[in-house]
């Protein structure tokens, strides 16, 4: 499968309506493509992916016939990650953590994706869009793992960790959740809201998972840790040992902040997903409460807020899709107009650089045309 993509537009899955042309297929997270590019949308399907937990699709559209629209991983390695992922936790639950890792998987092929992945961050320091990314998902516990993953090994290689340590991260967030395979079901699948004793229990997942891999001679002690701590939070309010501030292991202080924006921005039987912009408004308020201040900004500046493809409307009453970003300011991004200050249709598209035109805001995203 090629790596770029073109001639497209986000829409938010509430806003896709029947006769559209879907510009990107649709894959299970097997690899198993499950609705191809250029089928034309009928709501059966548009419901049908909504219940599977699809948020978003890409439409053809003659607006952005020329965008092109890079994956922050390719295709292929993504899959065979979660592969991985899916086989060892599915190996784990059903053998209750009574074997090794080692005997369960080939470690190996964990670390080799592990570092390829690692490789990719480095030598290409762009933006992370992982909305580019529309999957069928068997587990949210599995795209989850790889998606921590992404964001805080990325955001490791920003603050120039070496590649050993950005290894060592990347394998506890890959496996911070797996205390939570030995919960019974019952609980972790919930739909509704936890009594206390309930939550009591999910709570005790970090110690579980703190007790499974610090004893695994293939698992980097500190990997261990970030099982451990990565519920705990900035001001101390935190589980399971309520630590506080500095007291936290810098990997869990990096990793908090990518777990809690993928969570909020994947769709749960409980909620809505948030779209990135409102999950990263969320996750400010939070500054030096639940997050550290200065890896809440830098995960601004590498996470997209506004994907390519998505439509906006402006301060100034106009309608456009995002259509590049500003690698220098990714919160401000490249628009291409197409509707005016009264809705009508432009005769002659025009772009505006919200890096430059810094009187105009975004005031809604994922606009309804």
């Amino acid at each position: 499968m090629s790596k770029r993509t073109a001639k497209m537009r986000l829409v938010s899955i509430y806003n896709c309506r029947s006769g559209m042309i879907l510009g990107k297929a649709v894959y299970h997270e097997n690899g198993k493509m499950l609705i191809s590019n250029g089928m034309e949308l009928t709501d059966r399907f548009i419901n049908r992916l909504n219940e599977q937990g699809v948020t978003h699709l890409y439409i053809l559209d003659p607006l952005t016939d020329d965008i092109v629209i890079d994956e922050t991983i390719p295709f292929e390695l993504r899959t065979r990650t979660i592969q991985m992922i899916q086989t060892l936790f599915k190996n784990i639950h059903e053998v209750k953590g009574k074997r090794k890792l080692s005997d369960l998987i080939r470690i190996s092929d964990f670390q080799k994706s592990i570092q390829n992945i690692i490789s990719l961050l480095q030598s290409n320091k762009r933006v992370v869009d992982l909305l580019t990314h529309i999957h069928v998902k068997d587990n949210y516990l599995f795209s989850h793992s790889f998606n921590v993953m992404i964001y805080t090994s990325a955001l490791a290689v920003e603050k120039g960790l070496p590649s050993e340590k950005i290894y060592e991260i990347a394998v506890g967030c890959l496996l911070h959740d797996i205390g939570k395979l030995l919960l019974p079901e019952e609980i972790l699948h919930k739909p509704g809201r936890l009594t206390n004793e309930e939550f009591a229990q999910i709570k005790e997942h970090t110690n579980i998972g703190f007790e499974l891999l610090r004893k695994e001679w293939d698992i980097p002690l500190l990997a261990a840790h970030c099982a451990f701590q990565h519920h705990e939070k900035w001001d101390g309010t935190g589980y399971p040992r309520g630590l506080k501030g500095e007291e936290i292991h810098p990997y869990a202080r990096i990793m908090a902040v990518g777990d809690v924006f993928d969570a909020l921005t994947t769709h749960r039987v409980y909620r809505r997903a948030m779209l990135p912009h409102e999950a990263m408004e969320l996750i400010f308020s939070e500054t030096n409460l639940h997050f550290e201040q200065g890896i809440v900004e830098l995960f601004r500046k590498k996470i997209a807020i506004y994907p390519i493809g998505v439509t906006v409307k402006l301060s100034t009453g106009e309608t456009g899709v995002v259509v590049a970003y500003n690698q220098h300011c990714i919160d401000r991004p490249i628009i291409r107009i197409f509707k005016g200050e009264s809705g009508e249709d432009l005769k002659s598209l025009k772009e505006i650089d919200l890096s430059k035109e810094l009187s105009v805001m975004i005031v809604e995203c994922d606009a309804i045309l």
